[in-house]
């Protein structure tokens, strides 16, 4: 092979388009004259390890500039003396339309729609080289000699860091956070900031520099997206049918005791729908929202009828019942005058202390 006394690498028409280059000759004599261009370095390489590095400008090549080189392969003094070694050149501009995306969907079980669903994450990131001793020593079986590498040297490397860290970060706001994955769009801008630190350390472990990252957008594979809308749609109307429940009940309470009126009255009716004695408090609780919600009249319809008709409050709920009722028609408390425990006197409604004895009652 002829010794080369000219190294130079112009470059492609698009220098963002090549990413290192490996010059096609390894024989060289002092004198050289080495051209290296803007945003490009180059490196000497031999025996798997990176040497003399040099940056933009015209070098002649001497035993002073490579010294590392000359120190491994004891390159004489004096003349045009022949040596070998590789030479690689390096891009060391910032690319930062390089794309990611997720090689498979991954499932996820979504906190608010209860259903595993398969998820697709894509987006783009931006790289430089920083330390081109680094970034050659870690990918030198990747680039042929005369050949110019692009960037998916790096894709084939880091796609499948970038997968695994995107995973990890979207399913982790979905559990943690308790979001859905309809709303992960709100918090791609963060998950992006997260996965740029996240990733960062890998990347600088072999030269490079993370400029930007982003996820454009998290979707779901054709045959999920179905899947999605029904589980919302369910959603959507569990949560009306839980606001309406308790109306709807309501009128189907009212249309029992519409059915059993001739069975006299609420509390009858209660009974007549099975509720028993024990339903207590519970039945006056529900007949008193029935009641607000309506706005219908408390007093027993014995009373409406008929005004001269003498009635009883009820102790507990102070409610308008006729007299002689034995349970309350609102709240289903047994009614009747009291007696005195001490001496036996029937008591009124509003006694506190008894008119006979003078026994608090």
């Amino acid at each position: 092979m002829a010794i080369i006394d000219r190294i130079k690498f112009d470059g492609t028409s698009d220098d963002q388009s090549w990413l290192v280059y490996k010059y096609p000759s390894d024989e060289f004599v002092l004198g050289s004259q080495l051209i290296v261009n803007q945003s490009q370095e180059a490196l000497f390489f031999k025996g798997g390890e990176a040497l003399d590095l040099f940056g933009p400008g015209t070098h002649t090549l001497s035993t002073g500039n490579i010294p590392i080189l000359k120190k491994l392969v004891n390159i004489p003094f004096g003349g045009n003396t022949p040596f070998s070694a590789e030479i690689y050149y390096i891009n060391n501009t910032s690319r930062l339309d390089m794309k990611w995306g997720t090689s498979v969907p991954f499932q996820i079980m979504d906190p608010m729609l209860n259903n595993i669903i398969g998820v697709r994450a894509f987006g783009q990131f931006g790289i430089s080289i920083n330390d081109s001793r680094t970034f050659i020593t870690k990918i030198i079986g990747a680039v042929k000699e005369g050949h110019i590498s692009d960037y998916d040297v790096v894709r084939k490397y880091f796609n499948g860091l970038i997968n695994t860290k995107i995973k990890e970060l979207v399913a982790t706001y979905i559990t943690r956070k308790k979001i859905s994955v309809l709303d992960i769009t709100t918090y791609l801008s963060e998950i992006s900031e997260n996965s740029k630190n996240s990733i960062n350390e890998e990347f600088e472990s072999y030269g490079i520099e993370i400029k930007n990252f982003y996820i454009e957008s998290v979707n779901f594979p054709k045959e999920d997206i179905s899947k999605v809308k029904e589980a919302y749609e369910r959603r959507s109307e569990l949560k009306v049918l839980g606001e309406d429940y308790y109306r709807q009940r309501s009128f189907d309470v009212l249309e029992k005791l519409a059915d059993n009126e001739a069975a006299g009255g609420a509390a009858n009716a209660g009974l007549g729908l099975g509720m028993g004695l024990g339903a207590g408090q519970a039945m006056g609780d529900v007949f008193s929202g029935i009641a607000r919600n309506i706005n219908v009249d408390r007093t027993p319809q014995s009373l409406q009828q008929n005004p001269s008709v003498t009635g009883i409050h009820c102790q507990n709920c102070n409610s308008m019942n006729t007299e002689g009722s034995k349970f309350c028609g609102q709240c289903g408390q047994p009614q009747g005058r009291k007696k005195c425990r001490q001496c036996g006197h029937t008591l009124k409604p509003t006694n506190t202390v008894c008119d006979e004895c003078g026994t608090k009652c």
